[in-house]
């Protein structure tokens, strides 16, 4: 019940913020004649005022808001920022900031918009929740006032970039799973290659942990990423049914399945459970020490876990993830967006220009790079060519997006996907339910989520 009030209340937020920006955006007349003396300017680029979205037309401060908080991840956004504010022919300056995680971002984010003191750009995970609230801009205008092609963007990575037939969303941070892996742990344990499925996964972990005496594999709780992977590859519709009406995985007997199975690798000892603090870092440090053998984790880790293994002494590989029916996978991560609310048009037109910044083809390849996140344009990928031609870890992860499809949004996910995740802690980590009665608490909780 308190999650439903605090639902509740959000969406309260975030219409009486949208009724704020109406009325500080709106123009009266007699303001529009009198800043205009009754005649249409021209922009910077020559063209007349009014024929479309506004140019920005003097030196502005704009606020980024994002989720690359720490190693190689932070390097990139840093350096991204300083190229832009110091390349960009308006004088822009962009401000950036990292929040969180895409749920702690998009928390702050709804408050700051009640506020009336919210960014002007945000990485945004489940960018449909504020979409729905008619917050963010359509972007479709600036893409095509400049003349701007989106047939390049990759399949795949398209499907939260609209919401009702507006540009909202632009593949930003996108990921999917794989399978992270000592390469010389196995190879000790007797293991050239990966494995494919989750049998062939148990098998080779038991193996390697009782080769090298440390625990041979660990999952995190992330239900619309590995869990989502393994419910899809048992046969069911994923976390939420694709009519967006509940979630049928709790009948079909694959949550069930998915959770016994998880349980029984920690019971058995070589499978080890996510600690429930900083459970990435934790896990990537177990990785680099060799307390850890493998993982599932995103290919936006790609770089820092390969980077830092090699400073540690550690050859980590990837591989596409295991799944039940062969390797497969989910896609995932954060889109860019411009928030409208509360922003004016010379706000938004800068915003605009820095989003144009990073989704350009040299930018995106940039950031694949440095970061692991995956190529969301086939330019970029090309000018990635001769880095897929020599890293073969780069390669895996760019090949392995095609089976890694993004999973459907709406807008009760952010919430069913926390009382599935608090349900599995108390199995995996709490232990103070079983998988049975995990199955029915979550079954007691789909009336407040979904109806």
């Amino acid at each position: 019940m308190k999650k439903k009030l605090v639902s509740i209340l959000l969406a309260a937020v975030l219409v009486l913020s949208m009724a704020a920006c109406g009325e500080s955006q709106e123009e009266t007349p007699d303001q529009s004649e009198t800043e205009n003396n009754g005649q249409e300017g021209e922009n910077s680029q020559g063209e007349a005022e009014g024929s479309g979205p506004a140019y920005v037309t003097a030196p502005i401060t704009i606020d980024f808001w994002h989720t690359f908080g720490s190693g190689l991840q932070a390097e990139y956004m840093a350096d991204a920022v300083s190229r832009f504010n110091e390349s960009n022919e308006y004088g822009i300056t962009v401000n950036a900031t990292y929040i969180g995680n895409y749920t702690t971002l998009r928390s702050q984010l709804t408050t700051s918009i009640g506020a009336q003191d919210n960014p002007q750009v945000a990485v945004l995970g489940m960018s449909d929740i504020l979409a729905s609230a008619g917050v963010l801009v359509d972007m479709q205008p600036y893409v095509d006032r400049d003349g701007i092609s989106l047939d390049g963007v990759l399949d795949g990575v398209k499907t939260s970039m609209y919401y009702e037939d507006q540009l909202t969303a632009m593949p930003f941070a996108r990921s999917c799973t794989l399978f992270y892996y000592n390469v010389d742990m196995f190879a000790a344990a007797g293991y050239d290659a990966a494995p494919t499925t989750i049998d062939e996964l148990v098998e080779a972990c038991r193996t390697v942990s009782e080769e090298n005496g440390n625990y041979g594999f660990e999952m995190l709780i992330d239900m619309s990423f590995y869990q989502e992977a393994l419910l899809r590859s048992l046969g069911s519709e994923g976390l939420i049914d694709e009519d967006r009406q509940g979630a049928s995985c709790l009948d079909d007997g694959t949550f069930l399945q998915m959770l016994s199975d998880w349980e029984s690798w920690i019971d058995e000892g070589w499978c080890v459970a996510p600690t429930v603090t900083d459970g990435t870092n934790n896990m990537y440090q177990m990785m680099y020490s060799g307390e850890l053998a493998s993982c599932f984790a995103s290919s936006a880790s790609l770089s820092t876990l390969v980077e830092y293994g090699k400073e540690s002494g550690v050859n980590i590989a990837v591989a596409p993830m295991p799944t039940y029916d062969g390797v497969g996978g989910v896609g995932g991560g954060g889109d860019v967006s411009i928030i409208g609310a509360n922003n004016d048009e010379q706000q938004i037109a800068a915003a605009w220009e820095f989003v144009k910044f990073l989704m350009s083809d040299e930018e995106v390849a940039i950031r694949s790079e440095k970061t692991g996140y995956l190529p969301t344009s086939q330019g970029a990928a090309d000018l990635m060519a001769d880095l897929f031609a020599t890293d073969n870890n780069m390669k895996v992860a760019y090949d392995a997006r095609v089976a890694c499809e993004d999973v459907p949004g709406c807008t009760q996910r952010s919430e069913w996907q926390t009382q599935a995740a608090t349900a599995v802690s108390y199995v995996i980590q709490d232990k103070s339910m079983s998988p049975e009665e995990a199955i029915e608490y979550l079954k007691s909780m789909l009336q407040t989520v979904f109806y």
